[in-house]
């Protein structure tokens, strides 16, 4: 009896998964593309400076988390 469930079930959760594909709208329309000239890396020195000194603090907190010998 168990397995005539799960293959009803089966076959119902395919058939119904068909259908909501076969259902689906047409896609949208893609956005236009942005305008030339926009800037991209306006502020990327700051970002790298940022990352830098981040990158020092990780290093920093790492080596005092760390035991020194005596």
């Amino acid at each position: 009896m168990k397995v005539i469930k799960k293959k009803f079930f089966t076959i119902i959760l395919f058939t119904l998964g068909i259908f909501n594909v076969l259902a689906a709208g047409p896609p949208a329309p893609a956005p236009p593309p942005p305008p030339p000239g926009l800037p991209i890396d306006e502020n990327i020195f700051i970002l790298m400076i940022i990352a830098v000194l981040f990158g020092i603090y990780i290093i920093c907190s790492f080596k005092l988390k760390t035991k020194t010998p005596i």
